[in-house]
């Protein structure tokens, strides 16, 4: 085979065409990295007829020849001179073995993803390639950059490429102005952002106050330093990628600040909605949690470039970890490792694992009786843990399932009730059951515990990672609004038994009811959650085009989407009448009865607190003696102390202004909420 590869220095062609004179020029190729690090194949270009790239003559055609033992792993991009960098293609071939004579032109008739492999022929890259044609500078380094994102499996060479200007070529994308925020990533060198480790780069914010829209031109409200990542285990598959990022200072430490009005913190992540073409299912989702008073990952919809490059409707989310504004639990260090401070603070979750020493395993069965359930340590995560703290945590879990699933199981001195803080799994129950959630109890399920001081309960949540629910998912029957998610997913792979155990506790089943009726006539009641849905469809209608020009997904299916509608206002339809289908289904088959005296952990009902709103003092209304507690919206507890109904005036003098959740826990585990609002 004739290998360009094999030739030294640059070629450089003129050829004429009907609208006027084109210059081609080849550059050389090589080896593709297995290292998981991205190779720049560099063109140096020194004599191009115009001197800027402009539609009038300017970037029109993009062509390669690459082999690849699985085309799927490549991301392949092109540089140009002043850093703009474009997606040429991502994740596309599957197993086969590369790009023959592969061109890009924007006026292509046939996108690359209705393409099949090797993709020989003519078609539409992923970024427009008008975005180069921005009025900068044309003569320099160009550079073909192509990342293996699945290292040291495959090996693939580029044997061909070239860059072809001429004159009418296309023009940059028209962005004009958002009302959603512009986060604008740069990378150093302009590098691929691979999986592992964190690159260097900069995150620049533009986001104008008071409603007005947001241009490319305006002041930037924030420019500073990050260390970035691609993020998610199926997502990676996508094109469209998600990153999670830190905030770092100019000495590349660690930097907590706040962005677009959240709490100071310096992990962060960008989520993009590929396969979810409503974009809502995941922040539906962390409302859910957060209007049942437990904290989930606050988000702001943005829209993202990356360098120089539209990459469409981000969510950006807070990490899951310990922090006064987000998991609010203590955090501990590898010298806590004796009495109260071994206790706590950790984060677990059931999930995938990072590989020996990051998880430790169930010693129970699961829905696959020959497979492992693995519990990670997430944080602080396995290396970060002293081996008593490790060995701490496993053994509390251990406890906790002996009690689950032994005789004793219901008994609340020697059973469950002893390790778990019953309401948060109601409602994680609820939420999971509610979005019919395919990766439900065996993927991305979060615990924490706190110091026994401080509570000494296992918690389940906070709530993560919904995109693939609500119907969205062709498998496990998760796809209707009929049928149990801890049923099904546990069908689909090993899942813990702890929801189907609580649930033959018939105290257990009867919470569940008695909480769903109370939050279907607020949280979860359907015009509530339809207006929701239409409210952020109503966000969206300005932006949909430009997302769904850069992925036109609309219409085609993406792994592993059950509906594929046509129109973004199909994919709203489809969530709306799913969703409604779903909590009706649930009215009827919901397990357990609300009994009217309360039982076990029942949410019994209001609390009555006045006045309302508040300034110095509250008073409370009950004829029970209990627990007293004061969250604020945000989930973080600002007062806990014992209440008498003989002295029922509580003082909330100092609590700043804002809406608090009351909640009184009597002797027998029911538990009374209302809300008050504090001014000032």
């Amino acid at each position: 085979m004739f290998n360009l590869s094999k030739i030294a220095g640059v070629l450089f062609l003129w050829m004429f065409q009907a609208n006027g004179i084109a210059q081609t020029y080849q550059g050389t190729g090589g080896p593709v990295n297995d290292d998981g690090t991205d190779i720049g194949f560099t063109l140096q270009i020194a004599d191009l007829t115009a001197p800027t790239l402009t539609p009038e003559y300017g970037l029109k055609e993009v062509c390669l020849t690459v082999t690849h033992s699985w085309m799927a792993d490549l991301d392949i991009r092109l540089t140009a001179p002043d850093g703009t960098t474009i997606m040429l293609t991502a994740t596309l071939g599957g197993d086969q073995d590369g790009y023959m004579n592969t061109c890009f032109r924007d006026d292509a008739a046939t996108h690359i993803l209705d393409g099949t492999p090797p993709y020989t022929g003519l078609f539409q890259p992923f970024s427009n390639l008008g975005t180069i044609n921005n009025n900068h500078i044309a003569n320099g380094m160009w550079t073909l950059r192509i990342l293996d994102t699945y290292a040291y499996a495959d090996a693939g060479e580029v044997l061909a490429w070239s860059l072809t200007f001429g004159s009418n070529a296309p023009a940059p994308p028209d962005f004009q102005s958002t009302y959603l925020p512009i986060v604008i990533l740069t990378t150093d060198d302009q590098h691929i952002i691979p999986d592992d480790p964190k690159i260097h780069g900069r995150i620049s914010i533009i986001h104008n106050d008071q409603g007005l829209p947001n241009h490319l031109s305006d002041p930037v409200l924030l420019d500073i330093d990050m260390g970035i990542e691609v993020r998610g285990a199926s997502s990676q598959s996508f094109p469209k990628k998600s990153y999670g990022f830190e905030t770092r200072d100019s000495n590349d430490d660690d930097l907590e600040i706040s962005l677009l009005g959240l709490p100071k913190e310096d992990d962060w992540i960008l989520y993009a909605p590929y396969t979810d073409k409503s974009f809502l299912r995941d922040a539906l989702t962390y409302k859910l949690g957060r209007d049942m008073m437990h904290y989930t990952s606050r988000t702001v919809f943005c829209e993202v470039f990356l360098n120089g490059d539209y990459q469409g409707v981000y969510c950006l989310e807070e990490k899951i970890k310990r922090d006064k504004n987000r998991v609010n639990i203590t955090k501990i260090t590898e010298q806590d490792t004796t009495g109260d401070k071994l206790t706590g603070g950790y984060i677990i979750k059931v999930d995938r694992d990072d590989g020996p020493g990051s998880y430790f395993v169930s010693e129970h069965e699961g829905t696959f009786p020959n497979e492992e359930i693995r519990v990670v340590y997430e944080d602080p995560e396995g290396p970060d843990l002293h081996p008593l703290q490790r060995a701490y945590i496993e053994n509390f879990v251990d406890d906790f399932e002996d009690a689950l699933y032994g005789n004793q199981f219901m008994d609340p001195n020697f059973g469950y009730r002893r390790y778990i803080d019953v309401p948060s799994f109601i409602d994680f129950f609820l939420v999971s059951e509610l979005g019919h959630n395919v990766d439900a109890y065996r993927l991305s399920t979060f615990l924490y515990k706190d110091r026994n001081s401080i509570d000494s309960l296992l918690h389940a949540g906070p709530l993560w990672d919904f995109n693939l629910a609500f119907g969205n998912v062709n498998y496990c029957n998760c796809e209707f609004t009929f049928g149990w998610a801890y049923i099904n997913s546990g069908a689909c792979g090993n899942t813990p038994l702890w929801w189907a155990r609580l649930l033959e506790d018939p105290a257990f089943a009867n919470s569940i009811r008695c909480r769903y009726d109370v939050l279907r006539d607020n949280v979860l009641n359907t015009d509530v959650l339809l207006s929701y849905i239409d409210s952020m469809a109503l966000v969206f209608a300005p932006v949909i085009g430009r997302n769904y020009e850069r992925w036109p997904i609309l219409g085609r299916y993406v792994w592993p989407n059950h509906f594929i509608g046509t129109t973004y206002q199909d994919e709203i339809y489809y969530l709306r009448n799913w969703v409604r289908a779903r909590l009706d289904w649930m009215d009827e088959n919901l397990p357990g009865e609300c009994l009217p005296s309360g039982t076990r952990d029942e949410y019994a009902g209001e609390l009555v607190v006045y006045p309302n709103p508040a300034d110095e003092y509250i008073e409370v209304q009950s004829e029970f003696a209990g627990t007293l507690t004061i969250v604020d919206i945000n989930g973080t507890q600002v007062l806990s102390q014992k209440f008498d109904p003989g002295s029922p005036r509580v003082k909330v003098l100092g609590m700043p202004a804002g809406m608090y959740v009351v909640s009184l826990k009597i002797s027998d585990s029911r538990i009374y909420r209302g809300k008050v609002v504090i001014g000032r």
